[in-house]
């Protein structure tokens, strides 16, 4: 017995084949969580930079889940709960903090969580890690306005400083000239003096004492005597 399929049902049929495969694509690239097993846990912030629901989640760079959904809570400070599902399988301490970043440097925004100590407990579902808020932007540009500020004035500081050392030199130019003519006087004497020393050392001996004349003339020639034996020699 021969079944005749009309024309409108084979479309059908080829419509809905071509439908669960996308739908099937969809799922596998878009890594959507609707089969797989996982819990949530949480973390407060007080600013995101942007991160968005269904952003990665990741442990030490590796992905371990997604941000499910951010509640704001106002009170006396308002904070941004955010909620993680992750993985089940993946084990998280519950003193691990939990950041926002990029990837790359204009990149999607996502949730890097760094590992806790070895210590802590592992987070159970709907407990809540640590945080740490990210910088704004903002707050860069008003702190390297400040440092380019700082900068500034410690440079005209540093000029203003020189111009007077530079004023106090001029003005003391002849003192000062006048101190190195003497040290170079007196290290020319000096240097007399030690060459003298040098080749009649019994001045010292004979110097400041009673000494009988004889006693002075006996050393000195004791003193010649050996100089010219040394050089002789």
């Amino acid at each position: 017995m021969n079944i005749k399929i009309s024309n409108e049902a084979k479309t059908g049929v080829l419509v809905l084949v071509a439908l669960l495969t996308l739908g099937a694509l969809l799922l596998k690239v878009g890594n959507f969580g609707l089969f797989k097993k996982g819990y949530v846990i949480k973390s407060q912030f007080h600013y995101t930079a942007g991160v968005k629901k269904n952003a990665p989640v990741r442990l030490s760079g590796v992905d371990v889940g997604e941000v499910r959904e951010l509640v704001l809570h106002y009170g006396d400070e308002m904070l941004i709960e955010t909620v993680f599902w992750i993985d089940e399988g993946v084990k998280i301490r519950k003193d691990s903090k939990a950041y926002v970043t990029t990837l790359g440097l204009m990149g999607e925004k996502y949730v890097e969580i760094k590992a806790g100590t070895s210590s802590a407990e592992y987070a159970k579902p709907g407990d809540e890690i640590l945080s740490q808020d990210p910088v704004r932007l903002e707050e860069l540009i008003e702190m390297a306005t400040q440092v380019a500020g700082d900068i500034g004035k410690m440079a005209k500081d540093i000029s203003k400083v020189a111009n007077n050392v530079n004023g106090v030199i001029d003005e003391n130019k002849p003192k000062l000239n006048d101190i190195f003519e003497n040290l170079e006087y007196t290290s020319e004497n000096f240097r007399d003096f030690s060459e003298d020393l040098k080749w009649h050392p019994w001045k010292v001996l004979a110097k400041g004492q009673n000494r009988p004349k004889e006693e002075i003339l006996k050393a000195r020639a004791e003193q010649e005597a050996a100089r010219a034996k040394r050089s002789h020699s």
